[in-house]
């Protein structure tokens, strides 16, 4: 079974002001970017270690859309930390609480 999460939705929010958002939400949770496309449509990150939690590596792909942008965003289990029977459910809850604090920030 795959630890991999993933989770897509649309915002009204053209890409830019979109992409700004995440960024901003992914600073406000203490999150490390690790490396970023040109014009930020991509943007690699690691979620901070919890006494619950082990790091997670991340992934926000923004793409414009006609009526706003669509945004994918991805959690698997950090390549360096042991996997656990039950991260897959642990992802799935924490990519959904991500993009929900997202959507609220972009008032969606």
């Amino acid at each position: 079974m795959s630890s991999e999460a993933t989770t897509t939705f649309h915002s009204n929010a053209d890409a830019a002001t979109t992409i700004a958002t995440i960024q901003r939400v992914l600073a406000d949770n203490k999150a490390k970017v690790l490396g970023q496309s040109p014009d930020a449509t991509q943007i690699d990150f690691q979620t901070r270690k919890t006494m619950l939690n082990w790091e997670l590596l991340g992934r926000a792909v923004t793409t414009p859309a006609a009526s706003g942008s669509d945004v994918s965003i991805s959690l698997d289990v950090h390549h360096n930390r042991p996997p656990a029977l039950m991260d897959g459910v642990k992802n799935r809850k924490a990519v959904e609480k991500l993009a929900g604090q997202i959507q609220s920030a972009l008032g969606a």
